[in-house]
């Protein structure tokens, strides 16, 4: 019985807490949360994404610049095109043949290879020995060709000529020519177009592929541009104790083939020294390369003997250009010698010029008779 009257007090009690809990107020039915809505689909737009930057081409190497520019400039040389040929060359680029011509810039380059063109109508130049080391690169030719038009100061003889000579080509990091110097006998040139006897027989041109040689960057190539900076300097007997027995010597304005034997060779040196015997000499560039040294050296001094056909002028010679190839052999002794200078330079400071470069005289034709060739130096 009393447990059947507690219950609806009980009831009663707990519906007052739950008013007081709800500040008196009945607590409000909660609303059920609205459903999540569906996504709806759409046609998605497209996002346009920038392709990624390409990488920059990598830069050539200095090395392959400078081959390049080497063959697009023998290609315009032997197209005959000044224009083009200059456009291997540097704005402010200098050439200068010793004891010759010379220019500085593009135009004034232009214009004198154009000078030679126009002389030599038919000239062919073909490059016979090369050697290149770093920025540098020397080349040995020989061109040959008519005298067509006026050269030098002299009217046109159509008299054949041709030479030999060295260029050394200094390019700077575009691979551009940014220096020119060239070593050739001009006197041997004035000769050949005066018509003279005595002019040395035209230069027979090479139809074999030139005989290239690159630097090692190697300690025997260190070694032996050194060597070569000592010889440049050195005296004629210090030359002659180094020459081996079978050892051979062609100079550019002998004319004459090589000397032979070490004997001839301290005997034409003595013969040198005879003329120049306060003769100082000294190196500006020496390479190693490939078994070879090349020496761009000058020598000064007086004159006070003859040299070959030049009596003694008694003068003195300033800053006669030279450029020496030297290929020694494994004992370090000097085996082969090929030298380069330009009489014309040494003919302009004795005051022998004139004499030497007559007025030149009618001279027969390509399709005469004409002294052979003389073989190029040896490769």
């Amino acid at each position: 019985m009393s447990t059947m009257r507690s219950t609806p007090r009980a009831a009663v009690l707990l519906a007052g807490l739950a008013a007081l809990s709800c500040g008196g107020q009945a607590a409000p039915a909660q609303t059920p949360a609205a459903p999540a809505r569906e996504p709806i689909a759409t046609a998605s737009t497209p996002v346009a994404v920038e392709p990624a930057p390409e990488a920059p081409a990598p830069k050539p190497s200095p090395q392959s610049l400078v081959q390049a520019a080497t063959k697009g400039l023998a290609d315009a040389l032997g197209a005959r095109d000044a224009g083009k040929a200059a456009s291997f060359f540097a704005d402010d680029a200098s050439a200068a043949s010793y004891g010759g011509w010379e220019a500085h810039g593009r135009d004034e380059i232009a214009k004198r290879l154009q000078e030679f063109f126009a002389a030599f109508g038919d000239a062919k130049t073909v490059v016979m020995r090369a050697w290149t080391k770093g920025d540098i690169v020397v080349e040995e030719s020989a061109w040959a060709g008519t005298m067509t038009g006026d050269f030098m100061g002299r009217t046109a003889t159509h008299a054949p000529v041709g030479q030999l000579r060295v260029d050394v080509l200094v390019f700077d990091a575009d691979g551009r020519v940014k220096e020119l110097r060239e070593y050739v006998d001009d006197a041997a040139l004035l000769a050949q177009m005066n018509g003279k006897k005595d002019a040395p027989p035209v230069p027979l041109i090479p139809t074999n592929a030139p005989s290239v040689h690159v630097a090692a960057e190697s300690p025997e190539d260190d070694k032996l541009a050194a060597w070569g900076r000592a010889l440049g300097e050195g005296d004629a007997g210090a030359i002659g104790a180094g020459l081996a027995d079978d050892s051979d010597l062609w100079v550019s304005f002998g004319d004459r083939p090589a000397t032979h034997g070490k004997k001839a060779l301290a005997k034409q040196m003595a013969g040198f020294a005879k003329a120049f015997p306060d003769a100082k000499w000294t190196t500006t560039a020496s390479w190693g390369i490939d078994g070879f040294a090349i020496v761009e050296h000058t020598m000064t001094g007086t004159q006070k003997g003859p040299l070959g056909a030049l009596r003694a002028s008694n003068k003195p010679v300033t800053s006669w250009h030279w450029l020496t190839i030297v290929q020694p052999g494994a004992d370090a002794q000097i085996h082969h010698v090929w030298a380069y200078a330009n009489r014309v330079e040494l003919l302009r400071q004795t005051g022998a010029l004139d004499a030497f470069a007559t007025k030149p005289r009618p001279a027969a034709r390509r399709d005469t008779a004409k002294a052979p060739p003389a073989a190029a130096p040896g490769h």
